[in-house]
């Protein structure tokens, strides 16, 4: 039995040829191409949300998330959440905010809290999604930590495993300790140096990852990577073979 029958692909891991052709990309990498069975947008390629709902449904896509940045949310909001609904698309997600102290990190909660409960209230589901530098620790705590205690209980944690591993957090005792709030996983692959690399090259086992974030309930596993050894394409394609040979008793 295979371990995951639907996985998605973050689009940025694929922007240089979604550029050049949005709708041909997704269809490479949908039911009749790669395999892939959601997205999770990073732009929509200017796209309306009936094209976007056509090009989806032809190549048996399902949109699962958004990340939008934190000026477009502040600024857009209302734009924003109501293409998301049109497409079907459950997340909206922050990808980036700069945080160096406790401080940082209580404006940004600030700023963000009437954003997450704008989009509470319309139904959807407010997330954000890490990089290395929100596990600085300030008086014993990662400020990643102290940005969660300060939002509306029901934002939802990405965790990117890539950047975990990164910053040399434990990453399964952390997605035990979010477990509440960890409903989409990053598969996102690290060697021994420390370099983004291919799902099947580098230091963590995907099999034992995927495994333990299906026991906490995770709902959502989203393929991601931003460097490649040949092209972004051919990393996108060989990440959905590695997805789809992992096996319940691997």
């Amino acid at each position: 039995m295979k371990l995951l029958n639907e996985f998605a692909i973050q689009l940025y891991s694929v922007k240089d040829v979604t550029n050049d052709d949005f709708i041909g990309t997704l269809a490479k990498l949908g039911k009749n191409g790669f395999g892939y069975t959601g997205v999770e947008f990073a732009g929509y390629g200017d796209l309306s949300a009936e094209q976007m709902n056509r090009a989806l449904s032809e190549n048996g896509l399902t949109a699962i998330s958004s990340h939008v940045g934190l000026e477009r949310l502040l600024s857009n909001l209302d734009e924003e959440i109501a293409y998301n609904k049109e497409i079907d698309c459950k997340y909206i997600i922050c990808p980036w905010a700069d945080m160096e102290t406790r401080g940082d990190v209580l404006t940004l909660a600030k700023k963000l809290k009437p954003v997450a409960e704008k989009i509470s209230d319309s139904g959807l589901k407010f997330g954000y999604h890490n990089h290395a530098h929100e596990f600085a620790m300030d008086n014993g705590e990662y400020l990643l930590d102290v940005l969660f205690e300060n939002l509306p209980s029901e934002t939802v944690m990405e965790l990117d495993v890539y950047w975990s591993e990164y910053a040399d957090v434990d990453t399964l005792a952390y997605m035990k300790k979010n477990e509440r709030r960890l409903e989409i996983l990053h598969c996102k692959q690290i060697d021994s140096d420390k370099k983004n690399v291919d799902l099947d090259k580098g230091s963590l086992d995907f099999s034992v990852v995927i495994k333990n974030a299906k026991s906490l309930g995770v709902e959502h596993f989203i393929v991601e990577q931003e460097y490649f050894e040949e092209s972004s394409i051919v990393s996108a394609e060989n990440n959905a073979s590695y997805i789809l040979n992992l096996e319940e008793n691997d």
